[in-house]
């Protein structure tokens, strides 16, 4: 394999071979800050939002931005078209391609402490 694959990497085994590959130095440095951008998708791809709760009025969401999303949307049953308000949560999702592949968030972590550390 030379270089991170076009298509990016699908399994557990790709991402170890060129982390391999990264800290041994055998990868030019333009591949490795692109396996460092995959390991950084996977650290970000597990975040999924559910709904929590509709509010009232002007409710203020219960938090910040990324944690706490409020979606407004316009009901079309009427003139008036009522608006609602959703909060949706920030949560890990266990389907996320990180845990998909076997890996936890701390060797993610570690994955990219190593690359940074080249």
């Amino acid at each position: 394999m030379q270089g991170v694959p076009r298509f990016g990497l699908r399994t557990r085994a790709d991402y170890d071979l060129l982390q391999v590959l990264a800290i041994q130095g055998e990868l030019r440095p333009h591949d490795a800050a692109t396996l460092k951008r995959h390991w950084e998708g996977l650290l970000s791809g597990r975040f999924s939002y559910q709904r929590d709760r509709e509010l009232v009025g002007d409710e203020p969401a219960d938090g910040e931005m990324p944690d706490y999303l409020v979606i407004t949307t316009r009901e079309d049953d009427g003139e008036d078209g009522a608006e609602r308000r959703v909060q949706m949560v920030r949560v890990e999702s266990l389907s996320a391609e990180i845990f998909r592949l076997g890996f936890t968030v701390q060797e993610v972590e570690q994955a990219i402490s190593d690359l940074e550390a080249i």
